[in-house]
């Protein structure tokens, strides 16, 4: 489930179904459905509007659409399991952790091609750029903790416990903090 960028529908992927179903955000009632996404697991747009991404976690690949009519640009291969992706603030990289490899993956926008992969800890899951575009928060599920990372230069720079399965992020809308779901603890933090 991701919002919009203009907020106006509230967008479900149904990786059964290979499918985008628009909902309005205020009375639930369906909008439209884009058919022939496939496994649209993860969903992001770009921050300057022009691309679409989806992880199709059960066929390793991200999918890369042209966000104005979610037209299938290229399917770019990728290592195990693509789960969660994020884009930099720029809009010319997106980064995907894989699951099923233990790794993250930079995908360069120009070329639509993996640049650069980087070891990671076990089943990485959810992840987050800094606002300042900085670093890159992973969510470390198979572990307790959430990796912190300089993109740029690939290195691990930190680990933060926050309770076992460390899975996804919610920022909490003030650039300052941000929300890590545990799923095996059951925990916030």
């Amino acid at each position: 489930l991701m919002e919009m960028p203009d907020g106006k529908s509230l967008i479900v992927g149904s990786s059964q179904g290979n499918s985008l179903t628009f909902l309005d955000p205020k009375t639930g009632e369906l909008q439209k459905t884009v058919r022939n996404i496939e496994d649209p697991y993860q969903l992001a747009f770009s921050p300057d509007g022009k691309w679409f991404a989806v992880t199709c976690l059960r066929l390793n690949r991200v999918d890369l659409y042209n966000a104005a009519d979610f037209k299938l640009v290229k399917r770019i291969p990728m290592g195990k399991l693509p789960s969660h992706l994020v884009y930099s603030a720029d809009s010319s990289r997106l980064v995907v952790t894989l699951q099923g490899s233990d790794q993250i993956a930079g995908v360069e926008l120009a070329s639509q091609s993996v640049k650069w992969t980087m070891p990671v800890g076990t089943l990485p899951a959810g992840i987050w750029m800094t606002p300042d575009d900085r670093h890159l928060m992973v969510g470390i599920m198979g572990a307790d903790y959430v990796e912190v990372i300089d993109w740029r230069t690939r290195k691990t720079v930190q680990k933060i416990v926050t309770g076992k399965g460390a899975h996804n992020f919610l920022p909490m809308g003030d650039s300052r903090r941000l929300l890590v779901s545990n799923r095996v603890a059951n925990t916030i933090s």
